[in-house]
């Protein structure tokens, strides 16, 4: 009798997916398409920038918006209180100030960036990396090299850096 097998095979691949709940997936980045990284149970996923279009570079003074996940595997809550990308930039602003993550929570993955990285010292172009570093208020810092995607495909879709009013 093959109807059983068959049976038990389909439960197990649905009890695979689904358990997040809607909007709240990390299954809309390609896996190796953005920067990971881990400290102390605190865990960036898919972390990207969106820079120019293909044959064409971000100019000196730019902002350019960064993407990402996080996943809070810690027993307490954590929050992401800055973000650096020196020399490359000269600051950046993280959405609301900083990112509260509760524990066995997701940040992030929607259309708007999480982070704004603000005065592009020299140009860049799509393909580079940036250094960038997290700086969480109890898991501490992590150092990763973020990749600048071009605006094409599903990014095309992502919100810009917001553009300064000076």
């Amino acid at each position: 009798m093959r109807w059983p097998v068959l049976v038990l095979v389909l439960l197990a691949l649905c009890a695979c997916g689904g358990s997040e709940p809607p909007g709240r997936s990390t299954d809309e980045y390609a896996p190796n398409e953005g920067a990971n990284a881990t400290v102390n149970d605190m865990v960036l996923r898919n972390a990207f920038a969106i820079g120019a279009k293909p044959g064409q570079a971000l100019r000196k003074g730019d902002d350019v918006p960064l993407y990402f996940v996080l996943v809070n595997d810690r027993r307490r809550p954590d929050e992401l209180v800055s973000v650096s990308a020196k020399p490359m930039f000269s600051g950046a602003t993280i959405s609301g100030r900083k990112l509260l993550v509760r524990t066995n929570e997701l940040v992030g993955g929607g259309a708007a960036p999480q982070v704004v990285l603000t005065g592009l010292a020299e140009e860049l172009r799509s393909g580079s990396f940036i250094p960038v570093t997290f700086t969480f208020k109890a898991a501490g810092p992590v150092k990763t090299l973020v990749p600048v995607l071009p605006p094409t495909q599903w990014r095309a879709t992502l919100s810009p850096a917001p553009q300064s009013s000076g």
